[in-house]
């Protein structure tokens, strides 16, 4: 498995990921998808890795929602 870092959760339409606003541009599905775990309750949910460019710098993360209505997301990092 994967490691993932949470970077938050927005029920708004605007959240920056590396300084990309990736409400701002298209999402690009990876075709991927990887268990995160809620950070509170470490339950474990199915997220879909995406990617966005502004032109100059390409993010990837996970998305899904925990509850109705807020996108979470995560980041993969390095292995420890």
């Amino acid at each position: 498995m994967k490691n993932y870092e949470y970077v938050g959760t927005t029920a708004g339409r605007k959240f920056c990921i590396n300084g990309v606003d990736i409400f701002a541009n298209p999402w690009r599905s990876m075709g991927e998808f990887d268990i995160v775990l809620e950070p509170q309750t470490k339950k474990p949910f199915s997220f879909s890795r995406y990617s966005v460019s502004n032109g100059s710098t390409i993010v990837e993360f996970m998305a899904g929602q925990f509850r109705e209505g807020e996108w979470s997301f995560f980041v993969e990092t390095e292995d420890d």
